[in-house]
């Protein structure tokens, strides 16, 4: 039995009940008027009376009444009244009524090329802002009823059902699936995805991985795609550790590559405003874009003064961005301040220290439970425990805690004691992010942002990320209305925020153009960087 059902019951029963009350309410007064009163009454005017007596708006020529009983039944019919008004009607037929009322919760959809996301979490709604950004629908699965309604009355797309019953998926329209993305306890994960290979569907499994560990159980029942957010994220933060290495770069081809590049205190490039350190025409390096106090800005204003809050995403040639990094690094460095410390021991925790203690760089650890790899067991929040790890002589520290709260009240100490480092710290929660900058942190990644972007850049096969940290898409794309015209007379960068990295003409590349010779023609294609929003403002400008 449906929900729709089960509530036009209740509301059936309701009416069934008052117009029972009303009709025994009016035969025992049609008997108390003939035997105490003396009076014969009609049926029509029985009713009358006790409707009046129910909701209190009087008795017509009947009061007032010579027996007490009479007097104590009409009593009785006034305090039934008043139950049904203030108790009854707002407590069970209210409530009936606005769900008959309200939209229900479907169990069946109708789309295509769409994606279907087995459990809604803070991983699988920042990949909901990336398919939004891009147009592409799709499908929140929810088997818990209150759950789902909360969700569509938030403004999700949501279908009631258990994903692992091979009906529901069906009912999800599977077949015409993009990709489905599933993110729960285990065993749940591992039998939906049987079931996904059980029908007929070109649609990707893409499983999220709360444990690296698990990977093996996944790639054993069949998922395609698997991703661990927290390993990743750890990963992520160990190559916020300056500089960046060209080793770490993103190829674009097989000379072009993608670098980020650290401002340092005291280099040749740090306090210079960027429109007049002309790096395109020194070092044919492209800036895509730059991170500063932890924001995003691309295009780059030719105003920016570049300091040691800055991190640069270039393009260049290998030799060219080596050249670069040497004016951003220090002529001199404190060679004696290499120590990197490690907030927080679980799986981030622990993929920071796996690449660092890689390097040369020298590592300490402190977590507040006693396991293998742990240098010092502390509360991170108590300051003795921050002396003893030596926070005051660290070039970095990265903080990867569970509860961001506490990462919040770690960090504002931690900037406290030591000015200089450079302070890297996982948000559990994208909304704690501006905070934990705020607190003094240099870098801030989110966890389910870069859960989000790894999704995106699973699905979307048309475009690559580049990596989730980045925020930035490489993507190729046709040249559309800009054949015939010049980079220079379209001014590419300022109507759409894209960087054009290469021009691809037949089987030939041209890495380097001259913006204002150069001249685009029918059928050239050319690969972009740039964030979401700038790419779909190139296809809207160009190829609509």
């Amino acid at each position: 039995m449906n929900s729709k059902f089960s509530w036009q019951n209740k509301i059936l029963i309701f009416l069934v009940g008052v117009i029972a009350i009303i009709l025994i309410y009016a035969k025992i007064f049609m008997w108390g008027m003939g035997y105490f009163e003396g009076q014969q009454v009609t049926l029509a005017q029985s009713i009358q009376v006790v409707v009046e007596s129910l909701t209190t708006s009087g008795y017509g020529g009947f009061a007032p009444w010579e027996s007490d009983f009479m007097n104590y039944f009409i009593l009785w019919m006034n305090f039934t009244g008043l139950a049904l008004l203030f108790i009854a009607f707002p407590v069970f037929f209210i409530p009936s009524l606005k769900n008959v009322m309200s939209r229900d919760i479907p169990r069946k959809i109708n789309k295509q090329d769409h994606v279907i996301i087995c459990d809604y979490s803070s991983y699988t709604e920042a990949l909901i802002e990336e398919l939004n950004s891009r147009n592409k629908d799709y499908v929140i699965i929810e088997d818990e009823e209150e759950k789902a309604k909360g969700l569509m009355e938030t403004g999700f797309n949501v279908m009631l059902g258990d994903p692992e019953q091979k009906e529901i998926l069906e009912a999800a329209c599977i077949d015409k699936a993009t990709a489905v993305v599933i993110h729960t306890d285990i065993y749940k994960n591992i039998s939906t995805i049987f079931t996904v290979k059980n029908i007929e569907t070109n649609a990707k499994v893409i499983a999220i991985l709360r444990d690296e560990n698990m990977k093996v159980y996944y790639d054993l029942a069949g998922a395609d795609i698997t991703i661990a957010p927290r390993q990743l994220v750890g990963k992520t933060l160990a190559e916020q550790i300056p500089a960046v290495s060209i080793n770490d770069s993103v190829e674009i081809d097989n000379n072009l590559e993608i670098v980020e590049i650290d401002i340092q205190d005291g280099s040749e490039l740090c306090d210079q405003v960027i429109g007049k350190t002309d790096l395109l025409k020194q070092y044919n390096i492209n800036i895509i874009g730059a991170w500063v106090k932890g924001e995003f800005q691309s295009p780059v204003h030719i105003d920016l003064e570049l300091s040691s809050n800055t991190r640069l995403l270039v393009a260049g040639f290998s030799e060219e961005l080596e050249n670069l990094t040497k004016k951003a690094v220090a002529k001199t460095r404190d060679f004696t301040r290499n120590e990197v410390l490690i907030l927080g021991y679980g799986q981030s925790g622990q993929a920071v220290a796996e690449v660092l203690r890689n390097t040369s760089v020298s590592v300490k650890v402190v977590d507040i439970e006693d396991k293998e790899g742990v240098d010092i067991i502390g509360d991170v929040r108590e300051p003795k425990v921050l002396s003893e790890l030596g926070v005051e002589d660290a070039s970095a520290i990265i903080i990867t805690i569970r509860d961001d709260t506490a990462a919040l009240f770690a960090t504002l100490m931690s900037r406290n004691k030591n000015r200089q480092a450079n302070i890297i710290v996982r948000a559990n929660d994208k909304g704690d992010v501006q905070k934990l900058y705020q607190a003094g942190a240099d870098y801030v990644q989110s966890l389910a942002t870069v859960s989000g972007r790894m999704l995106a850049s699973c699905i979307f096969e048309d475009e690559t990320s580049i990596a989730a940290n980045k925020q930035i898409n490489l993507i190729q794309l046709p040249v559309g209305s800009l054949a015939g015209k010049t980079l220079a007379g379209a001014d590419v960068r300022a109507q759409t925020g894209c960087t054009i990295l290469v021009v691809i003409r037949g089987d030939e590349r041209f890495p380097k153009v001259d913006p204002n010779d150069f001249v685009f023609r029918d059928g050239d294609e050319v690969i972009l960087a740039g964030t979401d929003e700038s790419t779909q403002e190139f296809e809207r400008r160009y190829l609509n």
